[in-house]
């Protein structure tokens, strides 16, 4: 069954996040969410968290960088078919550098897998967080969705800047959680 709410998500990957789990996991930020803000997704593949950010608060300035060009592309046209106008860039967060700061970061965190072994993403959510140090705006929060809480939990309490304001359990099975972090 078609459903028209989601139409504009033409393209998608392999790691993308199902859009309604994205509109879910946004509206259970909302009370976090600033309108007229500055987004940055930087892992953004498709576009889908962006999009569906902006759907249920307007921001004023929307970044989705990832570093799968394909990704990009795809997230360029389905942003287009949701009316949206979002920087997208093919870049990886770690190199990507802005004249200002973002008040929101929300992104769906990389996983263990086939690809990556645990230590490897413990790793790379500290590296996250320390370089969204650089990039978020004081009192900015970061919506993340992730299958390793306890790994993000983990690195955002080796930096005094951040506070964990909130944790929901999204599937217990899969012991996905959105959690919300601000930088003090």
């Amino acid at each position: 069954m078609k459903m028209k709410r989601f139409a504009y998500r033409k393209n998608a990957i392999a790691m993308s996040i199902h859009p309604a789990t994205a509109a879910m996991l946004m509206y259970l930020a909302k009370p976090y969410l600033k309108e007229n803000a500055q987004i940055l997704d930087p892992c953004c593949g498709v576009g889908t968290m962006l999009i569906e950010r902006d759907i249920l608060v307007p921001a004023r300035e929307k970044y989705g960088i990832d570093i799968f060009g394909d990704a990009i592309d795809m997230a360029r046209e389905n942003a287009a078919l949701a009316g949206e106008k979002i920087n997208s860039i093919h870049r990886d967060y770690f190199d990507f550098k802005h004249e200002y700061r973002f008040d929101e970061i929300v992104t769906n965190m990389p996983g263990a897998g086939k690809n990556k072994d645990l230590q490897s993403v413990q790793l790379l959510y500290d590296r996250f967080l320390k370089k969204s140090l650089e990039m978020l705006e004081k009192d900015g929060v970061i919506v993340a969705y992730t299958t390793l809480p306890d790994v993000l939990e983990k690195a955002t309490r080796k930096y005094q800047e951040y506070r964990i304001l909130k944790e929901e359990v999204i599937n217990e099975r899969e012991n996905s959680r959105l959690v919300i972090i601000q930088r003090l």
